[in-house]
């Protein structure tokens, strides 16, 4: 039953004072794993399929030096350090002795302990960034929604924060998330900011080898403290009040969560999503939250495998994050991911009830690569001809067919080399459509095993091609002659209406 309440949110205004911001709304969520697990996925979510973020800090700045997606940590690993300690089953990605990032360190700027993060993050001041043409570009990429990687391990808000001096506005002069959030609105795409300062409370315990013990630099740092210690007063505070005042500023219609979720206890996790959950239904708007598959899971939020995916078809609407850099952070060197490989990985992904959020990397300067540039607009333009097959649609009962499989369900999936054998379906949402996406160039004749005589199909074409489509169907299923001039793609979607 719904009840009206009067919730206070706190909103921390410095690193040593907050004020209460007295919210009053109809409360239909409460902090409970029951109440919050009816939170149910929006359904501009179920219809976009295809979003971008951009992994975009201070910490963008280490990763150009040593190739390092995580700079800030790895720069004080002067011995062997575990980057998960203590997590069981993650690669510790270090060798015997310091780490490299930390030599470029030294070799650089000093030791740490005379040149730390506090001092390196400051060298973060672009130039040339542009939310206008970022989110022209995501728009012509094909996306539905986007948004910033609002703050990440580092500790560095990208936006104008009182509840953090370790900020945007302070330290480089600008507000990303202000200007993005309204370019990317402007544009119709829904705004997403992602949040990894869950983890932060792990992230710098290296430093405190180095210059992290200061207390003058607690509010970046944190308190002393070994790998498995209780969340202090402060970082519980600190965590929360980051969040609250995105949300009061930006609005964002999801909250994306990394992995660092599985160190928030519950009686501050369900607090938060309970006020955000009511805060979507009290604005009218339809909010979402996501949990990595590997941590425990969230009520009310939507599971994301991490460069990864599910084997089969879910009953619940899930997310991919992944990008298509070697890393997270832009460097150097050259990406592992073609358009190519986006479009099939969004089409087996799409196929199985999920979504793709798709990473770039700019400069430290605020500049998207050309050639991930490139490989977005290649994307999109796919996405004009073929976007009827992914927007919009649900499953079909049959997700795929074809020789290529994922083994299992999970995160961080080896490359996948699909063929013309590999089709994957989706129908339109009244279920009279149904698309049938081959993941390259068919021959000239094509069987879709998956489609019986009891799909009773009336007519068969091709979208992006005006010619007529000769078709039958059989008892082994529906044989298709492909056209002679058949359009150069990245796949080809055939529609078949029933």
């Amino acid at each position: 039953m719904k009840r009206r309440i009067t919730a206070v949110m706190l909103v921390a205004v410095s690193a040593l004072q907050v004020s209460a911001l007295q919210v009053t709304a109809e409360i239909t969520y409460e902090a409970t794993f029951e109440s919050l697990d009816r939170h149910q996925t929006p359904e501009w979510f179920k219809d976009a399929k295809f979003g971008i973020y951009t992994h975009w800090t201070p910490t963008t700045v280490g990763n150009e030096i040593a190739g390092v997606g995580w700079y800030p940590f790895y720069m004080y690993a002067d011995v062997t350090i575990n980057r998960h300690p203590p997590m069981m089953g993650h690669p510790s990605e270090t060798n015997e002795g310091p780490h490299w990032a930390y030599t470029e360190h030294v070799k650089r700027f000093g030791e740490p302990k005379d040149f730390g993060w506090k001092d390196l993050l400051k060298t973060f001041q672009p130039k040339s960034f542009d939310a206008a043409e970022w989110a022209d570009l995501f728009q012509e990429a094909g996306a539905r929604f986007a948004g910033p990687v609002a703050i990440h391990h580092d500790g560095y808000a990208m936006w104008d924060s009182e509840v953090t001096r370790w900020n945007a506005k302070t330290q480089a002069g600008f507000d990303p998330s202000k200007d993005l959030e309204r370019e990317i609105r402007k544009r119709g795409m829904k705004f997403i900011a992602s949040f990894h300062h869950s983890h932060t409370w792990r992230y710098f315990v290296p430093s405190y080898r180095h210059d992290g013990t200061d207390p003058a630099y607690v509010d970046l740092y944190n308190e002393p403290h070994s790998y498995g210690d209780p969340l202090s007063p402060r970082f519980k505070k600190w965590w929360r009040g980051l969040l609250d005042e995105y949300i009061e500023k930006y609005d964002p219609d999801m909250i994306w969560m990394d992995m660092g979720t599985r160190d928030i206890p519950n009686d501050l996790m369900y607090p938060f999503l309970s006020d955000y959950y009511n805060h979507g239904e009290k604005s009218g708007k339809e909010v979402a939250t996501t949990v990595k598959s590997y941590s425990p899971y969230l009520p009310g939020a939507i599971v994301d495998y991490e460069k990864g995916r599910v084997k089969d078809l879910e009953p619940k609407p899930w997310l991919t994050d992944d990008t298509v850099a070697p890393g997270w952070f832009h460097s150097s060197r050259p990406g592992v991911k073609t358009a190519n490989d986006v479009i099939d990985i969004l089409a087996d992904i799409v196929s199985k009830n999920g979504c793709l959020l798709l990473n770039v990397g700019p400069t430290s300067d605020g500049v998207i690569p050309e050639s991930e540039k490139k490989i977005l607009r290649t994307v999109g333009a796919w996405l004009k001809v073929n976007g009827e097959a992914i927007y919009n649609t649900r499953p079909w009962h049959t997700a795929g067919e074809g020789p290529t499989v994922i083994e299992q369900s999970g995160g961080f999936l080896k490359k996948l080399h699909y063929t013309a054998e590999d089709v994957r379906y989706t129908c339109s949402k009244d279920g009279k459509i149904v698309y049938a996406i081959v993941l390259d160039r068919p021959d000239r004749q094509l069987l879709l095993k998956s489609v019986s005589l009891e799909d009773s199909i009336s007519t068969v074409s091709l979208l992006g091609s005006s010619e007529n489509i000769e078709w039958e169907q059989t008892a082994k299923g529906l044989r298709i002659e492909v056209p002679q001039s058949l359009h150069e793609a990245h796949a080809y979607v055939f529609e078949l209406k029933q």
